[in-house]
């Protein structure tokens, strides 16, 4: 009996303590977080006064005042904000400062996120050793999204290694990262050419391919029109599809027969991509066979045929009132959801 009320005791005397812990925990990190804010406030205030006064030295005082991590963050989050000489000069402040060693030593040794961060970072500040430590990160990082960050970092420096090596150090293997998309968009004029060869290679990985080809459809444009014109029949859906979404971008003197012949393909995806090209390019001679699709199996299609329809105005919208006004199928419900939708903006 004693032994169970001793028992209680303590675990009530547990749980006070514990209770007590965690409320002194909370004070300390509200505590710490006020004083994060405050830091971040005096930062921001001092690098707002430089871009008056150009006092170098009255900023450096206040970097070297406040933790390092307050400075890194909040010098990174001001310098996206400024252009021409301001920019220089508060960068050459943070150089001074040490502050590219701190980001550097987190690169090496942050979590994840840090490294990410880091390594966005390294490019804004172009310090002298950024492209070494960036080449490192690209290297020998364990997480395949540092590596991107750092393969997007380079880039931005004009330092990025040949693509096939870039790539090889990324990891291609079960490669789905949508920061692929944004590397490749990151790409020169000079070096659009070598996205190309990449996304013809028919060894290559799909995805990166078709990642490819979506950048080059929208920084390059028309320019590479004929090469997504051939990519469309590729043997890769996924290929095929991005080839499609592109010549929508950029348009092409056979893009209604390319299309028409896609939208009998065998992939949802391909239908999918053949019928939006389609509306994006106002095809409206192809409204027979986008009327066809609105009857497939696939949901994705029927959508994208139905407001490639409705993107071609009140012809469209008249052949949607038809179909809508028809017996009950697969079209006509689509239509009348298209309808219910409005028109097209």
């Amino acid at each position: 009996m004693w032994y169970i009320w001793d028992l209680s005791i303590l675990l009530s005397a547990l749980s006070l303590v514990i209770m007590l812990f965690l409320i002194a925990r909370r004070v300390l990190q509200e505590r710490r977080g006020r004083a994060q804010i405050d830091q971040r406030r005096q930062l921001h205030t001092a690098l707002i006064a430089f871009t008056e006064n150009r006092d170098r030295e009255a900023l450096k005082a206040v970097l070297l005042a406040v933790p390092a991590g307050v400075a890194i963050n909040a010098g990174f989050e001001f310098i996206s904000l400024l252009r021409g000489e301001e920019y220089d000069d508060v960068l050459a402040a943070f150089n001074e400062c040490g502050l590219p060693a701190l980001v550097g030593s987190q690169l090496e040794k942050g979590n994840g996120a840090e490294r990410i961060h880091a390594a966005e970072m390294l490019a804004a500040l172009r310090s002298e050793n950024a492209v070494a430590s960036l080449l490192s990160a690209l290297d020998r990082d364990r997480s395949r999204e540092v590596r991107i960050a750092a393969a997007i970092a380079l880039c931005d420096l004009g330092s990025l290694p040949p693509l096939d090596i870039a790539l090889g150090k990324v990891g291609v293997v079960g490669q789905r990262s949508r920061r692929l998309i944004e590397l490749f968009r990151r790409f020169p004029p000079a070096r659009f050419e070598e996205l190309r060869d990449h996304a013809a290679r028919t060894d290559a990985v799909p995805f990166i391919r078709a990642a490819a080809i979506d950048a080059l459809a929208r920084a390059a444009g028309f320019h590479f029109a004929d090469f997504f014109a051939r990519a469309t029949g590729d043997q890769s859906p996924e290929v095929a599809a991005a080839a499609l979404r592109a010549l929508g971008l950029t348009g092409h003197a056979e893009a209604p027969a390319i299309l028409a012949s896609a939208m009998a393909n065998g992939d949802w995806d391909v239908r999918a991509a053949a019928a939006d090209a389609a509306g994006r390019l106002g095809l409206a001679g192809l409204a027979a066979p986008l009327s066809a699709l609105m009857d497939d199996e696939a949901w994705t299609v029927r959508y994208a045929a139905a407001n490639a329809l409705r993107s071609f105005g009140q012809p469209g919208e008249r052949l949607l009132r038809d179909i809508a006004a028809s017996e009950v199928s697969r079209s006509q419900r689509t239509a009348s959801l298209i309808l219910a939708e409005g028109p097209a903006a």
